[in-house]
């Protein structure tokens, strides 16, 4: 999955970032493409997701980790709020749980800020023009987690789940909240944010209320213990 430049019309671009010296030198260096604009900047996934409502951008550059929130969250308001923006990732992130949650819940490319400027240009016209794009290396990683994942559906949708994810899980169904769940875990509310990502990603749902439905329907009950 390759990008391939052409000039099209100009592409509206929002970059959301909590870097504020990365974002706006992001942003300079965007403007620059004749085809490219306007390019506005967020800092936050609450910002990122009231700008989206409003300016309905083409393609949205995103980072994972934000100071307010995850950017795979923001990926939920962007389906409901902008449908047809399209997702970059832009990340430090190289976890292949987060890559394949961001695919299942609507980007379309993921690349290291590592990446040279040229080619995400030519990402985010490949996008804009429909096309996906990960590197050769995730790809691979990615196809095979997916192929993994598929396997241990067939016997049981909760076989594929981590110890932590299993406990995450029951507490879910036990009826307990993202905050209450984080204290009986001793972890902070993004760590367990990131686990109900992952759940979501594995179970092949679209929320945390689909994750608990089915895990009733695969016997898990309130109070249980899971083997």
């Amino acid at each position: 999955m390759a990008p391939s430049d052409m000039a099209p019309s100009d592409i509206a671009v929002l970059v959301v970032d909590d870097h504020a010296l990365f974002t706006e030198a992001l942003r300079a260096r965007l403007t620059q493409e004749p085809d490219l604009g306007p390019v506005s900047v967020a800092y936050g996934a609450r910002e990122a997701a009231e700008r989206v409502a409003v300016t309905h951008p083409d393609v949205v550059v995103l980072d994972v980790v934000l100071d307010d929130g995850s950017g795979i969250d923001v990926l939920d308001h962007l389906r409901e709020a902008s449908p047809t923006s399209r997702v970059v990732m832009l990340t430090a992130v190289e976890s292949v749980d987060d890559v394949v949650a961001a695919l299942t819940r609507g980007a379309r490319a993921w690349l290291p800020k590592t990446v040279d400027t040229g080619h995400l240009v030519r990402v985010i016209r490949g996008v804009n023009r429909g096309e996906a794009w990960l590197a050769p290396d995730l790809l691979g990683r990615v196809l095979a987690d997916l192929a993994a994942r598929t396997t241990t559906r067939r016997s049981t949708p909760l076989a594929g789940l981590s110890p932590r994810e299993r406990e995450v899980l029951q507490f879910m169904v036990d009826g307990l909240s993202r905050t209450e769940i984080a204290a009986r875990l001793g972890v902070s509310g993004n760590t367990v944010r990131t686990h109900l990502q992952h759940l979501i990603a594995k179970l092949g749902v679209h929320s945390t209320l689909e994750c608990v439905a089915v895990a009733l329907r695969n016997g898990l009950r309130a109070s249980d213990a899971l083997n």
